[in-house]
């Protein structure tokens, strides 16, 4: 097997480092001269490797964009054949480890980039994107007698209440998450309501 090349070890070296910065302190407070110091690098090799500090934002946020696919990949490979949605609804809104309320932590501090990031925002409409077409796809060949438009309706409800059981994971509020898989289990009640 070949060797990954230098240039591709630096990179992911530097980004698990900032990672740590984010996770310690902020984003906004991450420095060139801190992500250096955590990476163990001097900044002009953080420059070398990746660029400036939109740089490494972006290619962080390129590493979770493919994390989210793979989140995705991962979560339809567990679902059964039959009776998907329910075990869908229960993967979303389940118990998460403490790596993963970490990695939550550092992509919503990449979603705040957004706003000053064209790339990070393309990245997290490419993301959310994705996440509306697995759901509707799931949600339409469960109901298969609901319209496109109701289907995609729901997809989207259960997402923000989703994505809202996300923001409350490093805050340990469990009992509101799973508030919110209640709230997403009536929005599918009405889809039932197309049923013949």
């Amino acid at each position: 097997m070949p060797r990954p090349s230098l240039a591709a070890k630096r990179k992911e070296e530097i980004l698990d480092a900032f990672e740590l910065c984010i996770l310690e302190d902020s984003l906004e407070t991450t420095s060139l001269e801190k992500l250096a110091e955590k990476a163990d690098m001097k900044r002009s090799i953080l420059r070398h490797y990746i660029g400036n500090r939109d740089d490494i934002i972006i290619a962080l946020s390129e590493r979770y964009l493919g994390y989210y696919d793979e989140q995705w990949k991962q979560t339809l490979s567990w679902l059964p054949d039959t009776n998907r949605i329910p075990v869908l609804i229960e993967i979303l809104f389940g118990e998460r480890n403490q790596e993963y309320i970490q990695k939550n932590i550092v992509g919503d501090a990449l979603y705040a980039q957004a706003k000053h990031i064209p790339e990070v925002r393309e990245h997290q409409l490419s993301s959310m994107q994705q996440s509306i077409e697995i759901m509707s796809d799931e949600l339409a060949k469960a109901y298969p007698e609901s319209s496109q438009t109701k289907v995609q309706l729901v997809a989207r409800g259960i997402l923000s209440h989703y994505l809202s059981g996300e923001s409350l994971l490093p805050l340990g509020l469990n009992e509101e998450i799973e508030q919110l898989k209640q709230v997403s289990l009536l929005l599918l009640q009405t889809l039932d309501s197309d049923k013949a």
